[in-house]
């Protein structure tokens, strides 16, 4: 008896320095991550998809229902995610820094944790990248896509510890983080599922895996599925939800996306970066150094297609060809828009690969390729950290403060004329508007776009904003001049066939602009008249 006890004592003795040892970088990692990521966590980009969210999030949380109160193309997942902290916390964006820390910490101590599984060195280079090039891929900031990637990592997460603890509660979660991922983005967790179900059946084949671990994984999946369609069966929403999620799109947003691979590679990064240096200079070398990252996201496809056809996937290991499966399924979802901010937004499994395989080859190249990427994602994200340390200042709005590259006219003057959940209409797209003032949208769209919206959209707009008659409307038109540059193949519409416009210019009048913001106010009747 003393005997046994003396043993289980001694291997106590054994665990317990095991577990810190394995325990400890992760900690440091977040500590070290927590002072980086929160004094960023309040900018805002106010011509970011963020403003499409976190209205529609807002909306949520007063009771309205996804689809069937507004249209949106992106899937209901995130609106959910953001309106369940606005339930905890109030609408006001404390609430939002909480939920983009949330998503943003899980999002790189995933890449972290599978980074660290695979590589043998410079297990922190990936996620350092993806810390440097998330930023301004609608990053920090509430997205679909950062969303969807959190929640598909962790999915990953729980099936790699799978392997060790081949616990069936992992992979539930599994499943359900993926189906998760699908309601936020379905390309992405419908690829996501898809690769990870190829990887069970291929691992199967090696031997471990049974149908009743598929099926287990499945079963997750299919639930939260369930749950999503039952939902909004229930609010009579499904029909709405299959619109806007799935046909719509099908017919609308193909077309006008489409764009040069890796479009603002240049324009927004390195043009933005030597702005003002017609010779070459140290500021021009250090843009160099900066860019090094992206020119790598730009080039993902063919260096690991090379790498693949040198590495056999037989002698591969059960978490490198779930990296490889997983790492081309997020990627590929995010190509239905090819611009380096999609490209960034589905490499991080990609990045741990080419990191991964760099490090097992021994020649030079490869060692002098991992120091340069290391030195320039460091670069990358210091410099990021300290643009908005000092370019930026603390606005104050309805809902709590922001940091800012600039004041807006447009939200100055709603938070001085306007009064809380007073409805105001912001054209073509600019829906921050309606979050930092507190006011509401009339309307079910936040985006307005010739050849993207349909002219029926445009038309149901005007009849609202005849019946609801909102006072203000702030009209944007540095987002008329910028659409040949973010929707290149867009067709440009004849001045006979604008139907929005007409109507403002016939019943609102311009008593403000600024910065090609004008802010209009609605004429009386017998003036319009």
């Amino acid at each position: 008896m003393s005997v046994t006890t003396c043993d289980s004592t001694a291997t106590q003795a054994t665990t317990a320095p095991t577990a810190v040892r394995q325990y400890l970088p992760f900690s440091i990692f977040v500590v070290c991550l927590d002072l980086y990521l929160l004094p960023i966590m309040r900018l805002v980009f106010v011509g970011s998809d963020q403003g499409t969210l976190v209205a529609g999030a807002a909306r949520v949380a007063r009771g309205q229902v996804f689809a069937r109160d507004f249209f949106e193309v992106v899937g209901p997942g995130t609106f959910y995610w953001l309106g369940g902290f606005f339930k905890l916390f109030g609408v006001t964006y404390t609430a939002v820094s909480l939920c983009l820390f949330v998503t943003s910490l899980g999002t790189f101590l995933s890449i972290y944790f599978l980074s660290n599984r695979v590589c043998r060195q410079r297990k922190l280079l990936p996620c350092i990248l993806m810390i440097g090039l998330y930023f301004g891929a609608a990053w920090p900031g509430v997205s679909h896509h950062t969303d969807s990637n959190f929640f598909g990592l962790v999915s990953l997460v729980c099936l790699v510890k799978w392997l060790d603890m081949r616990k069936a509660s992992l992979l539930l979660a599994t499943g359900v983080l993926a189906g998760v991922t699908m309601s936020i983005h379905w390309p992405k967790g419908l690829s996501l599922i898809t690769a990870i179900l190829l990887w069970l059946l291929i691992e199967r084949r090696r031997s471990f895996i049974s149908f009743a671990v598929i099926s287990q994984v499945l079963a997750g999946f299919c639930a939260v599925i369930a749950v999503v369609l039952g939902y909004f069966w229930s609010w009579g929403a499904l029909r709405d939800l299959i619109y806007a999620n799935f046909i719509w799109p099908s017919t609308h947003y193909g077309t006008v996306n489409a764009c040069p691979y890796a479009q603002g590679l240049i324009t927004n990064y390195w043009n933005v970066w030597t702005a003002g240096k017609e010779t070459f200079s140290w500021f021009n070398g250090f843009a160099a150094i900066l860019i090094m990252p992206f020119l790598l996201v730009a080039a993902l496809p063919v260096i690991l297609l090379i790498a693949g056809v040198l590495q056999k996937w037989k002698t591969m290991k059960p978490e490198v060809l779930l990296y490889w499966l997983c790492g081309w399924a997020l990627w590929l979802s995010e190509f239905h828009r090819r611009d380096i901010y999609h490209l960034v937004l589905g490499a991080p499994l990609l990045l741990i690969l080419c990191v991964y395989l760099l490090g097992e080859r021994r020649e030079k190249v490869a060692k002098v390729a991992l120091q340069a990427l290391t030195v320039s994602a460091c670069c990358l994200c210091a410099f990021n950290w300290i643009l908005v340390a000092l370019a930026t200042h603390r606005v104050t709005t309805r809902v709590g403060s922001v940091n800012m590259f600039a004041t807006d006219p447009a939200i100055t003057f709603l938070q001085e004329h306007s009064t809380p959940g007073e409805e105001v209409f912001a054209y073509p797209y600019c829906p921050i508007y309606y979050f930092l003032s507190d006011t509401t949208n009339p309307t079910p769209y936040s985006i307005l776009v010739y050849n993207y919206n349909t002219p029926s959209q445009f038309q149901d707009v005007v009849r609202i904003l005849e019946q609801r008659r909102p006072k203000y409307v702030v009209w944007n038109t540095t987002y008329d001049r910028d659409v040949a540059r973010v929707f290149p193949a867009a067709v440009r519409i004849r001045p006979d066939q604008l139907i929005v416009e007409p109507y403002l210019k016939s019943h609102y009048k311009l008593i403000k602009e600024e910065d090609r913001i004008r802010i209009m106010e609605r004429m009386s009747e017998d003036h319009a008249d």
